[in-house]
């Protein structure tokens, strides 16, 4: 005779399989730490170290956006809001009206009342707030001078005046203040004339410079037919008898040691050793008229 299936086979079965099914399925960890091997070895909380409390280490904020500044309800120049006749006219009182003829009217009257004696009470508590915040503003504006006043005329402590270094008597003179001038007006004075004087000498410059230019001016090329003549007079033909060296053709330009033989009377030339001092005495009357006319002469 067959028999089915007991109540154990028939329990185990359906069981046994569903224990199969679910060694498929991934265990999801329901805790909010990372597992030891979610954390790869490259990773530095792979090694757990201990960190020490940095009490005032403060987190960064991420303030999405900026606030406006506050309105200022009480500015110095206006009208006191707190007083009786501001607060009566910004909250003035109905007219006397008849009783309202249905609950939504009585309850528009009653946020209308609402509505001023919020203003009323914020205003007075606003304005209480602002005279306690800027008491205390003061209060600790007054209590910092008076420690920077006593800090800053404090007399020197025993240790600071036995540490001291010495200072030499222009250093403390330096310390205290800038170094005593008593003949700073004498001095200024004295740069004053010095700076006046080469103002002079540059300005007595600048104008015998535009005198000699205005005296060499006339011998300037302005015109073509100018610079044709001069061209025709310095790049002439030579005769075939002379020769190719300019300096054979024209007399080259002196040396200082021509000069200095014209000067000396020492000239080897028997013309120019004989010959008066009336050439050297015109330049040199040339010169002292220059000097003294203070310009340039031709």
């Amino acid at each position: 005779m067959m028999r089915g299936p007991s109540l154990t086979t028939k329990c185990l079965g359906p069981l046994t399989r569903c224990r199969c099914s679910a060694t498929s399925i991934p265990i999801r960890s329901f805790s909010t730490s990372h597992p030891l091997s979610a954390i790869g070895p490259a990773s530095p909380k792979f090694i757990e170290v201990p960190t020490t409390p940095q009490p005032q280490a403060r987190q960064k904020l991420d303030i999405k956006g900026t606030l406006p500044p506050p309105r200022n309800l009480f500015p110095a120049r206006a009208i006191k809001k707190t007083s009786k006749a501001y607060l009566d006219a910004v909250t003035k009182r109905p007219k006397e009206r008849p009783e309202p003829a249905n609950e939504y009217a009585a309850w528009k009257r009653r946020m209308a009342a609402s509505r001023r004696g919020n203003l009323r009470e914020g205003l007075v508590e606003l304005y209480k707030r602002k005279r306690e915040y800027d008491g205390a503003v003061a209060a600790r504006s007054k209590d910092r001078q008076e420690e920077r006043g006593r800090r800053l005329h404090a007399l020197q402590r025993e240790d600071e005046r036995l540490t001291d270094p010495t200072i030499k008597e222009a250093n403390r003179i330096l310390q205290s203040g800038p170094i005593p001038d008593p003949n700073r007006e004498a001095r200024v004075a004295e740069k004053a004339a010095r700076v006046q004087v080469k103002e002079a000498a540059r300005e007595e410059q600048r104008k015998n410079a535009l005198h000699t230019l205005y005296m060499h001016a006339r011998y300037f090329i302005t015109t073509e037919e100018q610079l044709d003549a001069k061209i025709e007079e310095i790049f002439k033909e030579l005769p075939d008898d002379e020769s190719d060296n300019i300096w054979e053709n024209f007399d080259a330009p002196p040396t200082v040691q021509d000069m200095l033989s014209e000067i000396n009377k020492t000239e080897t030339k028997a013309t120019k050793f004989h010959a008066g001092p009336a050439q050297l005495t015109g330049k040199r009357m040339k010169k002292i008229a220059e000097e003294l006319t203070g310009g340039k002469m031709d």
